[in-house]
């Protein structure tokens, strides 16, 4: 499928400031911000997969925990009330980014955009919406792909630019793309989307911002990128994760959770890639309750090795940064 001819409209949105340093405590904008240095080696080692790396872990609700092979940070995401998406990573390990609440409160229809940077050390947030889906962050980190529903108003899928804080809305996307994230190719000039199609059901398509072309590559949902570019993962009924190229060739099943036996197996979060594209994590629910099992998947070999067993999800998987 192709639909061209994407209409862009341009919008600023204010930032606020959220100074926090990496260790002790800080308060800012009315909420407690904490980061602390842990020292968790035994953690680290039993659980990091690829020397030179840094994976980033979410406890699902507050905290989000840098891990290196021999220790780990812990960045506290604002606090009262917490996130409303799950945090995302930039490749290059320069921002998190993820949907909150506006207030100490909660309130409907008062959500925004939190981007932390690592190299400032704040966060900042912008704008003002009903609702919020996953956001994407470009791999350079200085662009935010996300949904989100404007208060009193329609869907829209909006690109920010994290220097300016200026938005753009492409508009084809505004009916057809789901609250989830879009992924980001490595060069930054296309992005996996989850559209819907009829009937409901998800798919796997990507933009071109060039071009405004829209092709879709497959059935699912929770698409994520390979750094080398070459393959886009994507979860097929939440049982799958499937491997497919960007020009919808060639796909292939890397991990198949139908067939195993009760409790219920299913992912999570969208896949997270190895910095060298080689390898996969994988967040796999069981039952009903917060019982996440990281596996790792060798995409060549397709072994398949749990990494930990009852933890926390991994949303991210960076080259080390001295």
């Amino acid at each position: 499928m192709k639909m061209a001819d994407a209409t862009k409209a341009r919008t600023t949105t204010r930032a606020f400031d959220y100074s926090i340093p990496m260790v002790g405590i800080a308060r800012a904008g009315g909420a407690l911000v904490v980061a602390v240095l842990l020292t968790q080696a035994t953690f680290a080692q039993a659980i990091f997969s690829m020397p030179g790396s840094v994976l980033f872990f979410w406890d699902g609700a507050l905290e989000l925990r840098e891990v290196a092979a021999t220790n780990e940070h812990a960045l506290a995401l604002q606090l009262y009330p917490g996130p409303w998406s799950h945090p995302v990573v930039a490749r290059d390990a320069s921002r998190v980014a993820s949907g909150f609440f506006a207030t100490p409160v909660p309130v409907a229809n008062h959500l925004t955009l939190g981007v932390f940077s690592f190299t400032r050390q704040e966060w900042k947030t912008y704008g003002n919406f009903a609702e919020i889906g996953a956001p994407g962050i470009s791999p350079d980190g200085t662009r935010v792909a996300f949904v989100a529903k404007q208060v009193g108003g329609h869907n829209a899928f909006l690109i920010l630019d994290t220097s300016s804080g200026m938005t753009d809305s492409v508009t084809q996307l505004e009916a057809a793309a789901s609250g989830e994230g879009p992924s980001w190719s490595p060069d930054g000039k296309r992005l996996a989307v989850v559209v819907v199609q009829k009937a409901g059901i998800p798919a796997i398509a990507v933009y071109d911002l060039s071009t405004s072309e829209l092709n879709v590559v497959g059935k699912g949902g929770d698409p994520s990128w390979s750094p080398t570019g070459e393959w886009i993962a994507y979860f097929e009924t939440g049982e799958r994760c499937i491997l497919v190229h960007p020009d919808g060739t060639k796909t292939k099943v890397v991990r198949n959770l139908g067939g195993l036996l009760r409790p219920y197996r299913g992912f999570r979060y969208p896949a997270v890639w190895s910095p060298d594209g080689k390898q996969l994590l994988l967040d796999e629910l069981k039952g009903e309750g917060p019982n996440i099992d990281v596996m790792l998947v060798d995409v060549e070999s397709g072994k398949v090795t749990r990494k930990s067993h009852n933890g926390l999800a991994v949303v991210g998987w960076a080259a080390w940064k001295p």
